[in-house]
């Protein structure tokens, strides 16, 4: 998402991610990998629930997708470390027009599943009354 902001600033979106992370660790993440994102602590998974976003169980964390992708980080030098975070908790992402009703909303089935940035940008470019 990092790499596409310029195109979702351009289309006037504001991107907020929303990390179940401590804030302390959240701090020290985004300093090493130099995102500029507007990130939201929410250890307690307020907003989570509130999206209604579930938990993975093992065999979506497990299943042929995923498994696909982990072997495609190692075949790249990328060696899996040991998870420091829920790794079952599942993402999603939502869309909301400048008066705040949602337009678009996509729950994650598994740990990598998540709607292209081409398919984002194409929910917000339809949205001609965003505003910066």
């Amino acid at each position: 998402m990092q790499k596409s902001l310029p195109e979702f600033e351009r289309l006037g979106a504001l991107v907020v991610a929303i990390t179940f992370v401590q804030p302390t660790r959240l701090k020290s993440y985004l300093d090493r990998r130099g995102w500029t994102m507007r990130f939201l602590a929410d250890p307690e998974r307020a907003a989570y629930r509130a999206f209604g976003l579930e938990r993975a169980g093992w065999l979506q964390m497990l299943g042929p997708r995923a498994l696909c992708v982990y072997m495609k980080l190692i075949l790249r030098g990328k060696m899996p470390r040991l998870p420091q975070e829920d790794v079952h908790q599942l993402g999603g992402d939502f869309i909301f027009d400048p008066a705040g009703h949602l337009v678009y909303e996509y729950r994650s089935a598994d740990p990598t599943d998540r709607p292209s940035q081409a398919e984002l940008l194409d929910v917000l470019a339809g949205l001609s009354t965003i505003e910066p």
